[in-house]
């Protein structure tokens, strides 16, 4: 008797071999499909009635053990049911607009009813996150970055390392004047200006389709870059630094990479602790989500910012359960290129670290990760390239 674990990504598959009918295909999937979801802190009351709820539609949702004894207020729930358990509990909680279980309603149907993930038009180009996964290269300006201060600090080395990028294959590069290492400085903005633009000129004039990212918490930085010729913002702040950045987005409808930083880089890695790191992290892109959003932005990407305000083993979680940032139904970059992390836990110096890269790059776009923030273009379209390859198993 041979037994098989079937994943919801081949029951199709699996039902076509045992010759089922197709017109029963929908209903399997649906039973197939089993959501767990956490709600924080919700009302005790309206924790009980949705247990009931889950348990008369054939799921369930766990509490905590002094909900039951009255003795608690507020409780954290975790429900457990497919999606005919979801949309049976829904039908009846629109008849209770009490105990918080409007607002409930509410984020589970929004949940639910999530589609493909967004495609952007950049120069002529559709990056539909969906269907595939790219590489932004990293083009620092600067004299003093971890990895490769000083290597592209004028124009004539920083576009022949644009080209060679290009070459390689980077679907975006991205510029930036001002290192955000642990402990840096801030750079005066006439200087940061000064470092950019002319290379951002000479990359958009030499390669006119490529998309460029400006990586930048300034937002005259942002503007003025996106007048000579960028085409995203990426602000490790999250347009939180500089409120004026908003603006800049709104004004050129640009796409935003909205960074997740504890802190800033001059203080970010003093001892960062959370009381509950996803948590924290989901809260804080719902709050950036919904203001961005409410400002006519649109085209944001988010990024959870791995080693930004984060220890060794919190960057390790985050890479581990980065599918828990697709509730927002948005691409996720990830940018963990010679980081410390890695350094930490191989024993590598920063020359060293392109294994452990390329490992922890794997594993995110199994995770979920659309786009790889590197220094190393080639191994990198490699992978990906391995990763598609294996997904679609050669088809």
């Amino acid at each position: 008797m041979v037994l098989r674990k079937i994943e919801i990504e081949y029951l199709e598959e699996e039902l076509e071999k045992c010759t089922v009918d197709r017109r029963v295909f929908p209903l399997f999937k649906e039973k197939g499909v089993l959501i767990m979801l956490k709600i924080y802190a919700i009302d005790a009351r309206g924790a009980n009635i949705l247990k009931q709820e889950f348990l008369s539609a054939g799921g369930d949702v766990a509490l905590s053990k002094d909900v039951a004894g009255f003795k608690a207020e507020k409780t954290d729930a975790i429900l457990i049911g497919t999606r005919k358990v979801y949309n049976r509990v829904l039908e009846k909680l629109s008849l209770m607009p009490y105990f918080g279980l409007k607002e409930i309603k509410t984020a589970l149907e929004n949940y639910l009813k999530k589609g493909n993930l967004p495609a952007f038009e950049l120069r002529g180009r559709i990056f539909d996150f969906s269907k595939d996964k790219f590489i932004m290269g990293i083009l620092n300006v600067t004299p003093d970055s971890f990895s490769d201060g000083g290597k592209f600090y004028n124009i004539d080395s920083a576009l022949k390392h644009a080209e060679e990028m290009v070459n390689e294959g980077a679907d975006i590069i991205d510029v930036g004047g001002e290192s955000t290492r642990p402990y840096a400085e801030t750079v005066p903005l006439e200087e940061e200006l000064r470092r950019v633009i002319p290379v951002i000129e000479a990359i958009r004039k030499k390669f006119p389709q490529i998309p460029i990212s400006i990586d930048t918490y300034k937002s005259k930085v942002a503007e003025e870059s996106l007048n000579a010729g960028a085409d995203i913002i990426n602000d490790i702040s999250g347009l939180r630094f500089d409120k004026k950045m908003v603006d800049v987005a709104q004004k050129f409808n640009s796409p935003v990479v909205v960074m997740h930083i504890k802190g800033t880089p001059k203080d970010m890695q003093k001892n960062p602790e959370y009381k509950d790191l996803l948590r924290e992290l989901l809260e804080y892109f719902e709050e950036r989500i919904d203001t961005l959003k409410r400002n006519g932005i649109e085209k944001i990407i988010i990024d959870p910012g791995i080693g930004f305000g984060k220890t060794r083993e919190q960057n390790l979680e985050i890479i581990n359960r980065l599918h828990e940032f697709s509730m927002f139904n948005l691409p996720i970059l990830i940018g963990v290129s010679r980081k410390s992390f890695i350094g930490l836990t191989l024993d590598r110096p920063v020359s060293e670290r392109l294994y452990g890269t390329l490992a922890s790059n794997m594993f995110a776009l199994i995770k979920g990760a659309s786009i790889l923030r590197v220094h190393d273009i080639l191994p990198h379209r490699d992978i990906i390239k391995m990763y598609k390859e294996i997904k679609n198993e050669g088809k």
